[in-house]
């Protein structure tokens, strides 16, 4: 500039005072805003004389030093707005969420630092809580929902590249399996023809900058034709560290257009072509951790919002499926072998329960702990212990809860390594918390069952057996069918137990509650009703297949013999039997019948089975 000045003013070319313009945009452009303010400041200095000589032109040399400083005021804004949407974050200050600091990069945190100060602003009291609450999630939420658009920054940017330059258009090339193809540029794209040699593929191979000049008289190839005369270009690799992403060519009609700082400036805009390229890599891949991360906190809140088994089971397969995104079976624990809980609509099985001896989940079981086969013909054991067909890669997850092995989570798939190390971590969380619910299902049922069941016999419990009476005579109002009540009773159970003592009285008592459990139906509810008198409901049963039930209960257990004391014995029981009928109204009228019917056969001599009727009803 002192050069410039001195010139304008030894030889009285006031027009050179213009040429301040680019060299204050180049500077603005290569320094940083301290250097540019003092440099601006140096302006009124060379046109002192001007400004006290006064005259007319005094006004225009003010105008010429305002006009200065706008356009380097309006140059380092678009310098920091770029800088700051695409030069890599520098600055490693120490991040409050860790795990968000491993996840992105130093770039995607500043992005998201950036994003959250324009959010608007609250009160003190607010942003506190705010800040208390404002979770890592949310964070990632932020960033991934804001705006993220690749092409209209690289257009920003090349527009910015070509004023800087001065150059008559910018273009941006980008390899494609090895091929350069125009991903942006100034001009209209379909007016840009590349060719398949030249400097600008020289510039790619060889991972270096070009300068041209005269290019139409030294008849020098460029490597792309376009409407409009090229006389000079400049081209640069973008360069991701020793790879090679693609070139930028600045190009001009004029002669001797580009100097090598013309060349320097485009290579720092190709810095920022390599940072938005890796921002474009990153972006699909921090998404879809979210999107997995997501669906995992989904998943795992569904897992803990049931207590029956089967409705874990199914949630942990639905979540495993939109984690691994494939086939899906998994086998329930029953005894030494496996139960098919979930399948595939495909597969043709003779039986429901399976042995996984000869089978690598069998291998899996016994190292306790999850099995990725990336391909399975690396080995020779089969993956299923039935037929499967075209699997090439599985992910085996037993569920264990402490020693206990409650189940096999199996997915197959088609392709070989199908399973990312991401998809793996996220499915060994699901699982594990999957067996915590899974256990803790087991556990509520075993309390249900103990609170609705007899300690002794393990039949339904007094309370229980009414609970179930009510709801069925109640389902009854609504859809009228059949039902029979029979009351049985261990004749002269007291002599047992003053006999051989309480323990062979307790056993007779399970011995009895065996009988009858295997006796009657499954659908029919069979408890202990008190003492030595046992209760069983047959659904959808009259009077007539009532009596034949109890005849049958009777008869068989007058065939059991006991042992106690070296002397063997027999026992009978005696059955009332009531019958739900038009005359009955209400459940303690039901009981009632039974009991009437049972103390008429006790009184008639025992082993007998009584049905009520209006006879046995009257004093």
């Amino acid at each position: 500039m002192l050069f410039v000045a001195g010139a304008s003013r030894a030889f009285d070319i006031q027009w050179l005072k213009w040429s301040y313009f680019p060299f204050l945009l180049i500077a603005a452009a290569l320094y940083d805003q301290k250097f540019i303010f003092f440099l601006l400041l140096a302006v009124p200095f060379l046109e002192l004389k001007s400004l006290l000589n006064g005259g007319e032109k005094i006004v225009e040399e003010i105008a010429f030093i305002l006009s200065l400083f706008a356009s380097a005021g309006v140059f380092l804004l678009f310098k920091r707005r770029i800088m700051k949407t695409h030069l890599p974050y520098t600055n490693a200050a120490a991040s409050d969420n860790d795990s968000l600091s491993s996840t992105l990069s130093f770039r995607e945190q500043d992005d998201i630092r950036e994003d959250l100060k324009i959010l608007p602003q609250e009160s003190p009291e607010k942003s506190q809580d705010r800040n208390k609450s404002f979770s890592e999630d949310e964070i990632i939420s932020h960033y991934l929902e804001s705006m993220f658009r690749p092409e209209d920054e690289l257009k920003e940017l090349l527009m910015l590249a070509k004023n800087t330059v001065f150059a008559d258009s910018v273009h941006l090339f980008v390899s494609s399996e090895g091929i350069l193809r125009l991903r942006c540029s100034t001009d209209e794209e379909e007016r840009i023809i590349l060719s398949v040699s030249g400097i600008l593929q020289q510039s790619f191979r060889e991972r270096k900058a070009f300068i041209e000049s005269d290019i139409t008289e030294k008849k020098i190839e460029i490597g792309y034709l376009k409407k409009d005369k090229i006389s000079s270009a400049v081209i640069v690799p973008v360069l991701d560290g020793n790879f090679a992403l693609g070139v930028i060519s600045a190009d001009s009609a004029r002669f001797h257009a580009f100097s090598s700082a013309d060349r320097d400036i485009l290579e720092m805009f190709s810095h920022q072509v390599t940072g938005i390229s890796r921002r474009e890599r990153v972006y699909p891949q921090i998404y879809r951790s979210y999107a997995h991360l997501k669906i995992l906190h989904e998943e795992s809140s569904r897992l803990l919002s049931s207590l029956d088994k089967d409705v874990v089971i199914r949630n942990l397969i639905n979540g495993a499926k939109r984690i691994g995104f494939s086939e899906m079976h998994f086998l329930m624990t029953k005894g030494a072998e496996f139960e098919i809980f979930h399948e595939t609509a495909d597969s043709q099985l003779d039986t429901r329960v399976l042995s996984l001896k000869g089978s690598l989940l069998d291998m899996a079981v016994k190292n306790r702990r999850p099995v990725y086969i990336s391909d399975v013909k690396d080995y020779r054991s089969p993956v299923m212990p039935f037929k499967t067909d075209n699997v090439k890669s599985a992910f085996i997850l037993p569920l264990f809860y402490e020693r206990d092995l409650l189940g096999i989570l199996i997915l197959l798939s088609d392709r070989t390594r199908a399973f990312s190390t991401h998809q793996r971590n996220l499915l060994e969380v699901l699982v594990n918390q999957a067996s915590t619910s899974m256990a803790n299902a087991k556990f509520h049922a075993e309390i249900e069952r103990l609170a609705v069941t007899d300690g002794l016999t393990g039949l339904f419990n007094h309370r229980h057996f009414q609970e179930k009476l009510t709801g069925e005579l109640q389902r009854r109002e609504r859809f009228p069918e059949s039902l029979s009540l029979l009351i049985i009773d261990i004749d002269y159970f007291k002599k047992i137990n003053d006999t051989y003592g309480h323990p062979m009285g307790d056993a007779v008592l399970k011995t009895v509650a065996g009988i009858i459990g295997k006796t009657v139906r499954n659908i029919d509810i069979s408890a202990r009703y008190g003492g030595e008198e046992f209760a069983v409901i047959l659904l959808g049963t009259e009077a007539k297949g009532a009596q034949n039930m109890a005849e049958r209960l009777r008869k068989v257990i007058m065939n059991e013999t006991f042992t106690a004391d070296g002397d063997t014995f027999n026992i009978t029981v005696s059955i009332g039997i009531s019958t739900y009928a038009d005359g009955v109204k209400r459940k303690e009228e039901l009981v009632e019948r039974a009991d009437k019917a049972l103390y008429h056969a006790k009184q008639t001599g025992r082993n007998r089975c009584v049905l009520w009727s209006e006879k046995i009803g009257q004093p």
